[in-house]
């Protein structure tokens, strides 16, 4: 029988530590390496366990369909969770998913006891501020989580090789988390820049994978939803049903806020002026570290704060809201429309008035007349661009093929 195997390697350079995920089968020729680079020394102990590279890689070697070969220790609840997850996902997903052994050379079952401290992963947007004034400011302390860093990872929304931007959004939110008393901390990644695996779906998992690579030191890793519990359209990446799953033994990932809309959130954000200042929710304009005010995501986010009861456009934002952007944005998946209904809903319900209520009504109308299809497989064009994408990767261009593609669109604009 032929196996994927899964090994990994620890560097300590500069001051840093580098770890590797190194990914290979039998009788193929083709490695993959996925690596962390992390802001300090973060050791990788003989006791450590290796459940997030796992977490990290699981819908890949799903896909695969190989029997896995961990070559480390993996904690028991890990292994419980991992046996889960592919349930779930193969249910979800029967084309492209299989359940296979994951088979570790050891599993751990050690119970440690120490003082509480959570992690939670932070992007500088919405869900995670919230999450963050959450577990510092707004509840109580016996609903809190001991919430004292964050993790902000470099290679997911700014590209891998975008160093500016990624510093320039590190300066950006470095006031809400010292006004949170917050520590930040950085881990640059290849993990999704290899596209190993549909970003939709794996993104939690990925994600989460990153916060447990401080497994040793913190108790649980925190995820600020995507989602409420109410309407969630599955399947996604991130989700309340599968994101406590991604949990080990002595680390537990929390899909936390999901009890509370997205302008419920905005509405929380409001009361503290440095997180209307500091918010970043873009994720398609030229500069990674802004807001560029247009896009969907923006358009969407400044609606959600008027429909909480913004007199004026919040200062993350560069410019005055203009509301023919209602007439422009395009809704690409059933989760945007949702939204863009409870929107509406929650702004007559805080007898809000004003001409953008009026045009997303009826743009609202124009997308219920011809609903966008729910997330299912990539399209065409998608899978172009990923090859195009691998091509490049694979003949050592990514970085200078990226360069060259933000020099372009910023002389564009």
């Amino acid at each position: 029988m032929e196996y994927l195997h899964l090994e990994v390697s620890n560097n300590e350079i500069d001051g840093a530590s580098r770890r590797v995920t190194h990914l290979y089968e039998d009788n193929s020729s083709k490695k993959i390496e996925i690596f962390y680079e992390f802001d300090r020394i973060v050791k990788l102990l003989p006791v450590s366990v290796l459940d997030g590279h796992v977490f990290a890689i699981l819908l890949y070697a799903c896909a695969r369909g190989k029997p896995l070969k961990v070559h480390g220790t993996l904690s028991h609840m890990a292994m419980r969770n991992l046996e889960e997850l592919q349930l779930i996902w193969q249910m979800w997903k029967p084309d492209i998913y299989r359940r296979v052994d994951i088979i570790p050379d050891n599993i751990d079952d050690t119970r440690k006891i120490r003082k509480e401290k959570a992690i939670s992963a932070f992007s500088g947007g919405a869900d995670a501020m919230f999450t963050a004034l959450r577990h510092t400011k707004s509840l109580p302390d016996k609903f809190r989580y001991p919430l004292s860093s964050a993790l902000m990872v470099h290679g997911f929304d700014v590209d891998i090789y975008n160093h500016a931007d990624f510093k320039n959004l590190v300066k950006r939110v470095k006031p809400f988390l010292d006004y949170t008393d917050i520590e930040l901390r950085t881990i640059r990644t290849n993990s999704r820049e290899i596209k190993i695996q549909n970003w939709e779906y794996s993104h939690g998992l990925e994600l989460a994978a990153c916060l447990h690579m401080f497994a040793d030191e913190f108790e649980y890793g925190l995820i600020g939803s995507s989602g409420p519990y109410q309407g969630f359209v599955m399947p996604w990446g991130s989700n309340p049903v599968t994101d406590h799953f991604i949990s080990g033994t002595n680390f537990s990932v929390k899909y936390d806020g999901a009890g509370f809309f997205r302008t419920d959130k905005m509405e929380e954000l409001l009361k503290h002026p440095i997180a209307c200042q500091t918010l970043k929710v873009c994720y398609t304009g030229i500069d990674q570290s802004v807001n560029c005010g247009k896009c969907e995501k923006c358009v969407r986010s400044q609606l959600n704060f008027f429909a909480a009861g913004a007199k004026t456009t919040p200062s993350c934002f560069e410019n005055e809201f203009d509301v023919s952007c209602i007439n422009e944005i395009k809704i690409s998946h059933l989760g945007q429309l949702v939204e863009m209904h409870r929107i509406a809903n929650r702004a007559r319900k805080n007898n809000v008035k004003g001409e953008w209520l009026t045009l997303l009504d009826e743009r609202i109308k124009q997308w219920d007349s011809s609903p966008p299809e729910l997330h299912t497989e990539e399209s065409k064009v998608s899978v172009i661009k990923n090859a195009l994408a691998t091509i490049i990767t694979n003949v050592g261009l990514e970085e200078p093929a990226k360069k060259l593609w933000r020099s372009i669109r910023r002389n564009i604009s």
